[in-house]
């Protein structure tokens, strides 16, 4: 095992990368499925498919870890943070507003749309659960980096 993450080398791993992994327990089991995703100071934000497996997850038991990793391909080199958390689903329209745009920014997506797509969402009519984790415990190992 490598050196230990500063929480600024987390941070840049979080900031540097827009596909992680949401972990939550599926009747006693681990569940992960991928997703994108963008953090502030406080949060991370990140949503899945709309009454899918994870939704059903998550709302029966909102603990949930998120984990980042960056590296080759054979695991030669690698960076890698997780986050343990709880994540609450997202059902006011301020909070859907700024999850929509942080994620939207970081994937260079056009803001023009994420008020028509929070007004689906909020109607219950879009494809995506959203989630907040905040970010309460976090770790992060490397390797040749």
């Amino acid at each position: 095992m490598g050196p230990v993450l500063t929480d600024k080398e987390i941070r840049q791993l979080m900031d540097d990368q827009i596909w992680g992994t949401l972990l939550a327990v599926d009747d006693g089991q681990p569940y992960g499925v991928e997703t994108s995703f963008a953090v502030d100071e406080t949060h991370l934000y990140t949503g899945t498919s709309h009454g899918g497996r994870m939704n059903t997850c998550i709302e029966k038991n909102p603990r949930a870890s998120f984990k980042v990793v960056d590296g080759d391909h054979r695991g030669h080199r690698y960076r890698a943070a997780i986050v343990e958390s709880k994540a609450e689903i997202l059902t006011n329209r301020k909070d859907v507003l700024y999850c929509l745009k942080i994620i939207y920014t970081k994937l260079k997506m056009n803001l023009s749309t994420i008020e028509a797509r929070a007004d689906r969402y909020m109607a219950g009519n879009d494809s995506l659960t959203l989630y907040r984790l905040p970010l309460l415990k976090q770790s992060g190992i490397s390797y040749g980096m």
